[in-house]
This record gives structure tokens, sequence and C-alpha cells, in this order.
């Protein structure tokens, strides 16, 4: 179990990072070499990353890593508009000094990285400010419902992560609003601040999508050592 953990983990993180680009042929043999294990912790591995949504299997046999569709990239933030906006006024309720606390150190990461240079570690920051909220909802479902949501946005984000940076600071902003919100206790402020942040992403994602398909695939075949 550990080494299909392991396993699933590294070439996750290499779909998710487009270290293994769309449409890259994933072959278990090749996989096990790299990752240094036997060939029974990959296949199981790129099953569950199958039920996933992140790979598929081709004719040929084997697997090739699954390509994301525009529509798609769409439908999934509208999917996390909805849930993230549930779960901040769920966090709402549970509102104190100490998870305004926890909120404001990602918050303040990310605010010491607003440079292009630096957009990758902002991009983290940023996940992380919105995890915590997703945590202080004391709702164990939205974190398991987020989860495929999460690994669609990185993905983007990875698809992104030169033309995207023009955005850090709108980024920042938003979620400082959001924040503000929260240390405000206001419902319908925090609502507003939500649904403004993830439909502004999205706009965005699917503006420079539409408009640079050609590059959306850029990376290296490689796993992450």
């Amino acid at each position: 179990m550990a080494a299909q953990h392991k396993a699933y983990a590294a070439i996750k993180e290499g779909v998710l990072t487009l270290r293994l680009r769309p449409l890259a042929h994933l072959s278990a043999v090749d996989l096990a070499k790299k990752l240094k294990m036997s060939r029974t912790p990959i296949r199981e591995a790129l099953i569950r990353l199958e039920q996933d949504g992140l790979v598929r299997r081709v004719d040929a046999g084997g697997f090739e890593v699954r390509p994301i569709s525009l529509k798609e990239i769409v439908d999934v933030y509208r999917v996390r508009e909805a849930l993230e906006v549930e779960a901040a006024l769920q966090a709402l309720e549970f509102v104190d000094d100490a998870l305004l606390k926890k909120l404001a150190k990602p918050l303040e990461e990310a605010r010491l990285l607003l440079t292009p240079e630096k957009y990758a570690e902002f991009v983290a920051a940023n996940r992380r400010f919105h995890a915590e909220i997703i945590s202080a909802s004391r709702n164990g479902f939205f974190e398991k419902i987020m989860q495929p949501i999460v690994d669609r946005v990185r993905l983007v984000g990875a698809m992104l992560i030169m033309s995207h940076a023009s955005r850090q600071r709108e980024v920042f902003e938003e979620n400082e609003k959001i924040f503000l919100a929260f240390k405000a206790k206001d419902a319908d402020l925090l609502e507003g601040a939500v649904r403004f942040h993830v439909s502004k992403a999205r706009e965005h994602a699917a503006m420079l999508l539409s408009r640079n398909q050609e590059q959306i695939y850029v990376g290296v075949d490689e796993l992450p050592r």
C-alpha cells in the first residue's frame, strides 16, 4: 500500500504540474524505473488516477494523461464557486481570533510573493488560504468533495503559470476582501467576495486558454524528484 501511495502521489504531481503533459503515454515499465519500484504499484496508481479522471486508457494498451477541455475548466470553476461560497458561510459561524490568525498567515505570505518570479509560491500560499477556509467550515465533506476541484484548479494554474502572473495583484486583493469579510463577520459581504473571486478566476482562465491553446501543454515529460 505504501508503494502504491508513493507511486500515485508522484505520478499525480507530475500530471498536475505538467511535467507529464496531456496525451503523454504513461508506460508502467518506464515509470517503475524512474520511481525505482515494481510495476504492480504503478499499475494500481494509474487505475486510481483513471478513477480521478486525470489519466485514461488507450486502445494500444496502457494509459495516457487525459487532456482537460476548456468547457471542463469553466464547469470546474462554476462548481468551485458554489462549494467555496457554502464552505465560507459555514466557516463564518466559527470565526474567532484564532481563525483570523490562521487566515492572515498565508495571506501575508502571498503579499510578500507579489512578483512574477515568485508566482508558483504565490499560488501555493493562496491555496493554503482557501484550504484554511475549507477546514474552518468543520464539514469534512467539503474537503473530500473539493479535492478533484482543487486538482483541476492546480492543473489550470500550471497551464497559465506565465501568462496568469499579471493577475497576481488582483488575486491578492480579492482574497484580502474575503479575509476582511470574515473579520467583519458579514455574511453578505463574504458571499459576494468569494463569488467575485472565483468568477474572475474562471473568466480569466477561459479567456487566456481560448486565446493561447497552443501554449497549454508546455512542460517536460519527467517525474518530480
